[in-house]
Protein backbone atom coordinates (compact mmCIF):
# COMPACT_ATOMS: atom_id res chain seq x y z
CA UNK A 1 0.00 0.00 0.00
CA UNK A 2 1.39 3.42 -1.00
CA UNK A 3 1.84 5.76 1.94
CA UNK A 4 -0.07 9.01 1.56
CA UNK A 5 1.94 12.21 1.51
CA UNK A 6 0.66 15.28 3.33
CA UNK A 7 1.89 18.85 3.52
CA UNK A 8 5.49 19.99 2.97
CA UNK A 9 4.48 21.97 -0.12
CA UNK A 10 6.93 24.82 0.53
CA UNK A 11 9.80 22.37 0.88
CA UNK A 12 8.78 20.50 -2.27
CA UNK A 13 8.59 23.77 -4.19
CA UNK A 14 12.10 24.72 -3.05
CA UNK A 15 13.50 21.33 -4.10
CA UNK A 16 11.77 21.52 -7.51
CA UNK A 17 13.14 25.01 -8.06
CA UNK A 18 16.70 23.77 -7.59
CA UNK A 19 16.01 20.76 -9.79
CA UNK A 20 14.87 23.09 -12.58
CA UNK A 21 17.83 25.43 -12.17
CA UNK A 22 20.74 24.82 -14.56
CA UNK A 23 24.04 23.28 -13.57
CA UNK A 24 25.25 21.65 -10.37
CA UNK A 25 23.03 22.01 -7.32
CA UNK A 26 23.53 20.91 -3.74
CA UNK A 27 20.86 20.71 -1.06
CA UNK A 28 21.37 19.91 2.62
CA UNK A 29 18.33 18.59 4.49
CA UNK A 30 18.46 17.97 8.22
CA UNK A 31 16.13 17.65 11.17
CA UNK A 32 15.30 15.44 14.11
CA UNK A 33 14.46 11.77 13.70
CA UNK A 34 11.06 10.76 12.32
CA UNK A 35 10.26 14.29 11.15
CA UNK A 36 9.80 13.09 7.58
CA UNK A 37 13.08 13.89 5.82
CA UNK A 38 13.32 10.64 3.87
CA UNK A 39 9.61 10.71 3.02
CA UNK A 40 10.03 14.23 1.62
CA UNK A 41 13.03 13.19 -0.46
CA UNK A 42 11.23 10.09 -1.77
CA UNK A 43 8.23 12.20 -2.79
CA UNK A 44 10.50 14.64 -4.55
CA UNK A 45 12.51 12.06 -6.49
CA UNK A 46 9.37 10.10 -7.42
CA UNK A 47 8.07 13.22 -9.12
CA UNK A 48 11.36 14.43 -10.54
CA UNK A 49 11.47 12.18 -13.60
CA UNK A 50 15.27 12.02 -13.48
CA UNK A 51 17.63 9.17 -12.68
CA UNK A 52 18.17 9.07 -8.93
CA UNK A 53 20.92 7.43 -6.91
CA UNK A 54 19.48 6.85 -3.43
CA UNK A 55 22.14 5.74 -0.96
CA UNK A 56 21.35 5.33 2.74
CA UNK A 57 24.42 5.25 4.97
CA UNK A 58 24.43 2.85 7.90
CA UNK A 59 26.60 2.41 10.94
CA UNK A 60 28.97 0.10 9.07
CA UNK A 61 32.69 0.11 8.36
CA UNK A 62 34.15 1.94 5.38
CA UNK A 63 34.50 -1.10 3.11
CA UNK A 64 30.87 -2.07 3.53
CA UNK A 65 29.70 1.50 2.94
CA UNK A 66 31.79 1.64 -0.25
CA UNK A 67 30.48 -1.67 -1.50
CA UNK A 68 26.87 -0.66 -0.92
CA UNK A 69 27.24 2.77 -2.52
CA UNK A 70 28.93 1.24 -5.54
CA UNK A 71 26.08 -1.23 -6.02
CA UNK A 72 23.47 1.53 -5.69
CA UNK A 73 25.27 3.73 -8.22
CA UNK A 74 25.56 0.91 -10.75
CA UNK A 75 21.95 -0.21 -10.32
CA UNK A 76 20.85 3.31 -11.23
CA UNK A 77 23.33 4.32 -13.93
CA UNK A 78 24.69 1.08 -15.41
CA UNK A 79 22.80 -2.03 -14.27
CA UNK A 80 24.45 -4.09 -17.01
CA UNK A 81 27.81 -3.60 -15.25
CA UNK A 82 26.70 -5.03 -11.89
CA UNK A 83 28.99 -7.90 -10.99
CA UNK A 84 31.59 -7.05 -13.63
CA UNK A 85 33.22 -4.03 -12.00
CA UNK A 86 33.95 -3.05 -8.43
CA UNK A 87 34.90 0.39 -7.16
CA UNK A 88 38.12 0.52 -5.12
CA UNK A 89 37.41 3.91 -3.52
CA UNK A 90 34.72 6.52 -3.01
CA UNK A 91 36.73 8.74 -5.33
CA UNK A 92 36.23 6.16 -8.08
CA UNK A 93 32.49 6.09 -7.38
CA UNK A 94 32.24 9.88 -7.62
CA UNK A 95 34.29 9.94 -10.83
CA UNK A 96 31.90 7.40 -12.38
CA UNK A 97 28.93 9.59 -11.39
CA UNK A 98 30.72 12.66 -12.78
CA UNK A 99 31.07 11.16 -16.25
CA UNK A 100 27.38 10.31 -16.38
CA UNK A 101 26.23 13.67 -15.03
CA UNK A 102 28.01 15.72 -17.68
CA UNK A 103 25.25 15.19 -20.22
CA UNK A 104 22.14 14.53 -18.11
CA UNK A 105 20.55 15.60 -14.86
CA UNK A 106 21.19 13.03 -12.14
CA UNK A 107 19.96 13.27 -8.56
CA UNK A 108 22.40 11.82 -6.02
CA UNK A 109 20.93 11.38 -2.52
CA UNK A 110 23.12 10.44 0.44
CA UNK A 111 20.77 9.85 3.34
CA UNK A 112 22.01 9.62 6.95
CA UNK A 113 25.18 11.31 5.75
CA UNK A 114 26.69 11.66 9.28
CA UNK A 115 27.10 7.86 9.47
CA UNK A 116 29.20 7.93 6.30
CA UNK A 117 31.20 11.00 7.27
CA UNK A 118 31.98 9.74 10.77
CA UNK A 119 33.26 6.41 9.47
CA UNK A 120 35.16 8.04 6.57
CA UNK A 121 36.78 11.07 8.16
CA UNK A 122 37.95 12.42 4.82
CA UNK A 123 34.47 12.42 3.23
CA UNK A 124 33.73 16.12 3.78
CA UNK A 125 37.02 17.10 2.16
CA UNK A 126 36.53 14.63 -0.69
CA UNK A 127 33.09 16.02 -1.45
CA UNK A 128 34.48 19.55 -1.25
CA UNK A 129 37.02 18.73 -3.95
CA UNK A 130 34.40 17.22 -6.24
CA UNK A 131 31.96 20.08 -5.68
CA UNK A 132 34.62 22.71 -6.36
CA UNK A 133 36.32 21.06 -9.33
CA UNK A 134 34.64 17.98 -10.80
CA UNK A 135 30.91 18.65 -10.45
CA UNK A 136 30.76 22.38 -11.11
CA UNK A 137 30.31 21.78 -14.85
CA UNK A 138 27.87 18.87 -14.55
CA UNK A 139 24.12 18.46 -14.19
CA UNK A 140 24.42 16.65 -10.85
CA UNK A 141 21.96 17.46 -8.06
CA UNK A 142 23.54 16.35 -4.77
CA UNK A 143 21.32 15.98 -1.69
CA UNK A 144 22.88 15.36 1.72
CA UNK A 145 20.45 14.41 4.48
CA UNK A 146 20.98 13.69 8.17
CA UNK A 147 19.29 13.35 11.55
CA UNK A 148 22.25 14.31 13.73
CA UNK A 149 21.43 17.99 13.85
CA UNK A 150 24.61 19.17 15.56
CA UNK A 151 26.78 17.34 13.01
CA UNK A 152 24.87 18.65 10.00
CA UNK A 153 24.90 22.17 11.37
CA UNK A 154 28.51 22.28 12.52
CA UNK A 155 30.42 19.82 10.33
CA UNK A 156 28.53 20.30 7.06
CA UNK A 157 27.05 23.80 7.10
CA UNK A 158 29.18 25.43 9.77
CA UNK A 159 31.74 28.13 9.08
CA UNK A 160 35.11 26.46 8.76
CA UNK A 161 33.62 23.13 7.62
CA UNK A 162 34.94 21.90 4.24
CA UNK A 163 31.47 22.07 2.65
CA UNK A 164 30.58 25.46 4.09
CA UNK A 165 29.07 27.75 1.47
CA UNK A 166 28.75 25.02 -1.17
CA UNK A 167 25.04 24.24 -0.74
CA UNK A 168 22.53 26.11 -2.87
CA UNK A 169 19.63 25.16 -0.58
CA UNK A 170 19.47 24.35 3.13
CA UNK A 171 16.32 22.89 4.66
CA UNK A 172 15.91 22.28 8.37
CA UNK A 173 12.76 20.21 8.46
CA UNK A 174 10.47 21.12 11.37
CA UNK A 175 7.56 19.17 12.85
CA UNK A 176 4.27 19.79 11.09
CA UNK A 177 1.91 22.46 12.38
CA UNK A 178 -1.57 21.69 13.61
CA UNK A 179 -3.16 22.30 10.20
CA UNK A 180 -0.87 19.91 8.33
CA UNK A 181 -1.19 17.34 11.10
CA UNK A 182 -4.96 17.32 10.66
CA UNK A 183 -4.59 15.73 7.20
CA UNK A 184 -3.60 12.47 8.89
CA UNK A 185 -6.94 12.13 10.71
CA UNK A 186 -9.56 13.79 8.47
CA UNK A 187 -12.52 11.93 10.00
CA UNK A 188 -11.92 13.31 13.49
CA UNK A 189 -13.59 16.37 14.99
CA UNK A 190 -11.55 19.56 15.31
CA UNK A 191 -11.08 18.93 19.02
CA UNK A 192 -9.83 15.41 18.35
CA UNK A 193 -7.47 16.65 15.63
CA UNK A 194 -6.03 19.13 18.09
CA UNK A 195 -5.45 16.40 20.70
CA UNK A 196 -3.76 14.17 18.13
CA UNK A 197 -1.47 17.09 17.32
CA UNK A 198 -0.88 17.62 21.03
CA UNK A 199 0.25 14.06 21.77
CA UNK A 200 2.36 13.68 18.60
CA UNK A 201 3.92 17.12 18.37
CA UNK A 202 3.32 17.12 14.63
CA UNK A 203 5.92 14.41 13.94
CA UNK A 204 4.74 12.57 10.80
CA UNK A 205 5.89 9.13 11.95
CA UNK A 206 3.85 9.52 15.14
CA UNK A 207 0.83 10.88 13.27
CA UNK A 208 0.85 7.80 11.06
CA UNK A 209 0.15 5.61 14.09
CA UNK A 210 -3.34 7.11 14.49
CA UNK A 211 -6.23 5.39 12.73
CA UNK A 212 -9.20 7.72 12.41
CA UNK A 213 -11.57 4.83 11.69
CA UNK A 214 -11.45 4.04 15.42
CA UNK A 215 -12.00 6.40 18.34
CA UNK A 216 -9.38 8.79 19.63
CA UNK A 217 -9.53 7.15 23.06
CA UNK A 218 -8.90 3.74 21.56
CA UNK A 219 -5.95 5.08 19.58
CA UNK A 220 -4.31 6.65 22.63
CA UNK A 221 -4.93 3.62 24.82
CA UNK A 222 -3.60 1.17 22.23
CA UNK A 223 -0.59 3.23 21.10
CA UNK A 224 0.57 4.68 24.44
CA UNK A 225 -0.78 2.45 27.20
CA UNK A 226 -0.12 -0.99 25.72
CA UNK A 227 3.01 -3.07 25.31
CA UNK A 228 1.98 -3.72 21.72
CA UNK A 229 1.57 -0.04 20.84
CA UNK A 230 4.07 2.09 18.96
CA UNK A 231 4.99 4.38 21.87
CA UNK A 232 6.51 1.75 24.12
CA UNK A 233 9.15 2.44 26.74
CA UNK A 234 11.81 1.04 24.40
CA UNK A 235 10.70 3.26 21.50
CA UNK A 236 10.73 6.43 23.59
CA UNK A 237 14.04 5.63 25.27
CA UNK A 238 15.64 5.06 21.85
CA UNK A 239 14.55 8.55 20.81
CA UNK A 240 15.62 10.26 24.03
CA UNK A 241 18.92 8.52 24.70
CA UNK A 242 20.14 7.68 21.19
CA UNK A 243 23.93 8.08 20.95
CA UNK A 244 24.16 9.67 24.39
CA UNK A 245 26.04 8.68 27.48
CA UNK A 246 24.24 8.52 30.82
CA UNK A 247 20.65 8.01 29.58
CA UNK A 248 19.34 8.04 33.15
CA UNK A 249 20.36 11.67 33.54
CA UNK A 250 18.51 12.66 30.36
CA UNK A 251 15.38 10.85 31.53
CA UNK A 252 15.60 12.56 34.91
CA UNK A 253 15.82 16.02 33.34
CA UNK A 254 12.89 15.34 31.00
CA UNK A 255 10.78 13.95 33.85
CA UNK A 256 11.54 17.05 35.90
CA UNK A 257 10.38 19.41 33.14
CA UNK A 258 7.31 17.25 32.47
CA UNK A 259 6.42 17.56 36.15
CA UNK A 260 6.37 21.36 35.91
CA UNK A 261 9.91 22.31 36.93
CA UNK A 262 10.83 24.81 34.24
CA UNK A 263 13.58 27.03 35.70
CA UNK A 264 17.19 25.88 35.68
CA UNK A 265 17.45 25.94 39.47
CA UNK A 266 14.26 23.89 39.82
CA UNK A 267 15.40 21.30 37.26
CA UNK A 268 18.83 21.03 38.87
CA UNK A 269 17.37 20.56 42.36
CA UNK A 270 14.77 18.03 41.21
CA UNK A 271 17.45 16.12 39.27
CA UNK A 272 19.76 15.70 42.24
CA UNK A 273 21.39 19.11 42.58
CA UNK A 274 24.10 18.79 39.95
CA UNK A 275 24.97 20.74 36.82
CA UNK A 276 22.33 19.94 34.18
CA UNK A 277 23.42 22.47 31.53
CA UNK A 278 24.90 19.78 29.25
CA UNK A 279 21.71 17.72 29.28
CA UNK A 280 19.56 20.77 28.66
CA UNK A 281 21.73 21.82 25.73
CA UNK A 282 21.69 18.37 24.14
CA UNK A 283 17.91 18.05 24.51
CA UNK A 284 17.45 21.46 22.91
CA UNK A 285 19.67 20.50 19.97
CA UNK A 286 17.53 17.45 19.24
CA UNK A 287 14.27 19.40 19.43
CA UNK A 288 12.96 17.71 22.56
CA UNK A 289 13.39 20.75 24.78
CA UNK A 290 12.97 24.47 24.12
CA UNK A 291 14.33 27.44 26.03
CA UNK A 292 12.01 30.42 26.31
CA UNK A 293 12.11 33.76 28.04
CA UNK A 294 9.34 35.47 29.97
CA UNK A 295 10.38 39.02 30.69
CA UNK A 296 14.05 38.50 31.44
CA UNK A 297 13.68 35.07 33.04
CA UNK A 298 14.58 31.99 30.96
CA UNK A 299 12.68 28.75 31.42
CA UNK A 300 12.44 25.38 29.69
CA UNK A 301 9.51 23.52 28.15
CA UNK A 302 9.17 20.20 26.36
CA UNK A 303 8.69 21.07 22.71
CA UNK A 304 8.17 17.46 21.63
CA UNK A 305 4.49 16.73 22.26
CA UNK A 306 4.88 12.96 22.31
CA UNK A 307 7.75 13.08 24.80
CA UNK A 308 5.84 15.56 26.98
CA UNK A 309 2.72 13.37 27.04
CA UNK A 310 4.67 10.16 27.59
CA UNK A 311 6.76 11.43 30.50
CA UNK A 312 3.80 13.18 32.09
CA UNK A 313 1.33 10.29 31.98
CA UNK A 314 2.77 7.07 30.55
CA UNK A 315 6.18 6.80 32.22
CA UNK A 316 4.78 6.62 35.74
CA UNK A 317 2.30 3.92 34.72
CA UNK A 318 4.75 1.43 33.20
CA UNK A 319 4.08 -1.23 35.84
CA UNK A 320 0.36 -0.92 35.17
CA UNK A 321 0.92 -1.10 31.40
CA UNK A 322 3.10 -4.18 31.83
CA UNK A 323 0.32 -5.78 33.85
CA UNK A 324 -2.08 -5.30 30.96
CA UNK A 325 -4.18 -2.64 32.69
CA UNK A 326 -2.97 0.35 30.71
CA UNK A 327 -6.30 0.87 28.95
CA UNK A 328 -8.09 1.11 32.29
CA UNK A 329 -5.48 3.52 33.61
CA UNK A 330 -5.96 5.75 30.58
CA UNK A 331 -9.75 5.66 30.87
CA UNK A 332 -9.92 6.33 34.61
CA UNK A 333 -6.86 8.54 35.23
CA UNK A 334 -5.59 10.18 32.05
CA UNK A 335 -8.61 10.74 29.83
CA UNK A 336 -10.13 13.36 32.14
CA UNK A 337 -6.86 15.31 32.17
CA UNK A 338 -6.45 15.70 28.42
CA UNK A 339 -7.85 19.24 28.41
CA UNK A 340 -5.36 20.28 31.10
CA UNK A 341 -2.53 18.78 29.08
CA UNK A 342 -3.75 20.59 25.97
CA UNK A 343 -3.52 24.05 27.57
CA UNK A 344 0.09 24.81 26.48
CA UNK A 345 -0.49 22.98 23.19
CA UNK A 346 -3.49 25.19 22.42
CA UNK A 347 -1.34 28.26 23.06
CA UNK A 348 1.18 26.90 20.55
CA UNK A 349 -1.62 26.38 18.03
CA UNK A 350 -2.80 29.94 18.64
CA UNK A 351 0.68 31.28 17.90
CA UNK A 352 0.73 29.36 14.63
CA UNK A 353 -2.66 30.80 13.70
CA UNK A 354 -1.59 34.34 14.52
CA UNK A 355 1.67 34.22 12.56
CA UNK A 356 -0.15 32.83 9.53
CA UNK A 357 -2.67 35.73 9.62
CA UNK A 358 -0.33 38.67 10.19
CA UNK A 359 -1.00 41.56 7.83
CA UNK A 360 -4.61 40.54 7.26
CA UNK A 361 -7.68 42.71 7.86
CA UNK A 362 -8.19 41.13 11.27
CA UNK A 363 -4.53 41.48 12.27
CA UNK A 364 -3.25 44.55 10.39
CA UNK A 365 0.30 44.42 11.77
CA UNK A 366 3.30 42.11 11.90
CA UNK A 367 4.22 40.92 15.37
CA UNK A 368 7.72 39.51 15.09
CA UNK A 369 7.47 37.58 18.35
CA UNK A 370 4.60 36.13 20.36
CA UNK A 371 5.40 34.85 23.83
CA UNK A 372 3.67 34.11 27.07
CA UNK A 373 4.37 36.59 29.85
CA UNK A 374 4.90 36.06 33.55
CA UNK A 375 5.88 39.20 35.42
CA UNK A 376 5.34 41.29 38.52
CA UNK A 377 3.83 44.78 38.22
CA UNK A 378 2.61 47.49 40.58
CA UNK A 379 -1.07 48.32 40.59
CA UNK A 380 -2.50 51.82 41.19
CA UNK A 381 -2.11 51.36 44.96
CA UNK A 382 1.54 50.46 44.69
CA UNK A 383 0.88 46.80 45.47
CA UNK A 384 2.96 44.18 43.65
CA UNK A 385 0.82 41.87 41.54
CA UNK A 386 1.88 38.83 39.57
CA UNK A 387 0.26 38.53 36.18
CA UNK A 388 0.36 35.79 33.56
CA UNK A 389 -0.67 36.21 29.95
CA UNK A 390 -0.87 33.41 27.38
CA UNK A 391 0.00 35.53 24.35
CA UNK A 392 1.86 38.82 24.06
CA UNK A 393 2.78 39.90 20.54
CA UNK A 394 5.40 42.55 19.86
CA UNK A 395 6.22 44.56 16.77
CA UNK A 396 9.71 45.61 17.70
CA UNK A 397 9.37 46.78 21.29
CA UNK A 398 5.73 47.79 20.96
CA UNK A 399 3.09 45.38 22.27
CA UNK A 400 0.48 45.08 19.53
CA UNK A 401 -1.41 42.00 20.69
CA UNK A 402 -2.55 40.36 23.92
CA UNK A 403 -4.38 37.07 23.90
CA UNK A 404 -5.76 34.29 26.04
CA UNK A 405 -6.49 30.63 25.25
CA UNK A 406 -9.03 28.26 26.80
CA UNK A 407 -9.14 24.57 25.86
CA UNK A 408 -12.19 23.40 27.79
CA UNK A 409 -15.84 22.52 27.34
CA UNK A 410 -17.20 25.85 28.65
CA UNK A 411 -17.58 28.97 26.56
CA UNK A 412 -15.26 31.90 27.16
CA UNK A 413 -17.39 34.32 29.21
CA UNK A 414 -17.48 38.00 30.05
CA UNK A 415 -16.00 37.53 33.52
CA UNK A 416 -12.85 36.01 32.07
CA UNK A 417 -12.55 38.83 29.56
CA UNK A 418 -12.84 41.38 32.38
CA UNK A 419 -10.02 39.65 34.28
CA UNK A 420 -7.86 39.69 31.17
CA UNK A 421 -8.47 43.42 30.63
CA UNK A 422 -7.56 44.12 34.24
CA UNK A 423 -4.16 42.54 33.58
CA UNK A 424 -3.75 44.52 30.36
CA UNK A 425 -4.48 47.76 32.21
CA UNK A 426 -1.51 47.07 34.49
CA UNK A 427 0.93 46.87 31.59
CA UNK A 428 2.66 49.80 29.88
CA UNK A 429 0.84 49.16 26.60
CA UNK A 430 -1.42 51.27 24.39
CA UNK A 431 -4.58 49.72 22.89
CA UNK A 432 -3.22 46.31 21.88
CA UNK A 433 -5.42 44.02 19.78
CA UNK A 434 -7.23 41.61 22.11
CA UNK A 435 -7.42 38.09 20.69
CA UNK A 436 -9.22 35.19 22.34
CA UNK A 437 -9.02 31.51 21.45
CA UNK A 438 -11.56 29.03 22.74
CA UNK A 439 -12.31 25.36 22.18
CA UNK A 440 -16.01 25.81 22.87
CA UNK A 441 -16.69 29.31 21.57
CA UNK A 442 -17.79 32.46 23.37
CA UNK A 443 -20.80 33.88 25.13
CA UNK A 444 -22.82 36.57 23.36
CA UNK A 445 -21.51 39.18 25.82
CA UNK A 446 -17.95 38.48 24.76
CA UNK A 447 -18.86 38.55 21.08
CA UNK A 448 -20.32 42.04 21.53
CA UNK A 449 -16.94 43.41 22.59
CA UNK A 450 -14.32 44.92 20.29
CA UNK A 451 -12.09 41.88 20.31
CA UNK A 452 -11.06 39.11 17.92
CA UNK A 453 -12.70 35.85 19.05
CA UNK A 454 -11.51 32.65 17.37
CA UNK A 455 -12.98 29.25 18.14
CA UNK A 456 -11.43 25.95 17.14
CA UNK A 457 -13.55 25.65 14.00
CA UNK A 458 -12.23 28.99 12.76
CA UNK A 459 -8.67 27.86 13.52
CA UNK A 460 -9.07 24.85 11.24
CA UNK A 461 -10.97 26.70 8.54
CA UNK A 462 -7.80 28.70 7.94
Amino acid sequence: MTRKFFGRQQELHALRSKLDAPGFQMTVIYGRRRVGKTTLINKFVDESGFKTISFVALERDESEQLLTMGEVVLSCLAPDLIGSIRFESFEAVFEFVTRRAVKERIVFVIDEYPYLAKECRYMNSLLQRFVDHEWKDTQLYLILCGSLISFMRDSVLGEGAPLHGRSTLELKLQPMGYLESAYFVPRYTQEEKAIVYGVTGGIPKYLEQFDDTISLDQNIAEQFFSNTGYFTDEQVQTLVTAERMNPTAFNTVISSVAAGHTKYSEISKDSGGGDVSYYLRMLMETGILEKRTSGKRPYYVLSDGMVAFWFKYVSRAQSIVNAGRGDKYYEQVVRGRLHDYMGPVFEQMARQYLFSHMGSDELPFFATEIEELQTNVKDSNGKIRQIELDLVGKEGRRVVLVGECKFRNQKFDKGELVKLMEKVDLLPVHTPRIVLFSLSGFTSEVMDEDILAIDINAMYES
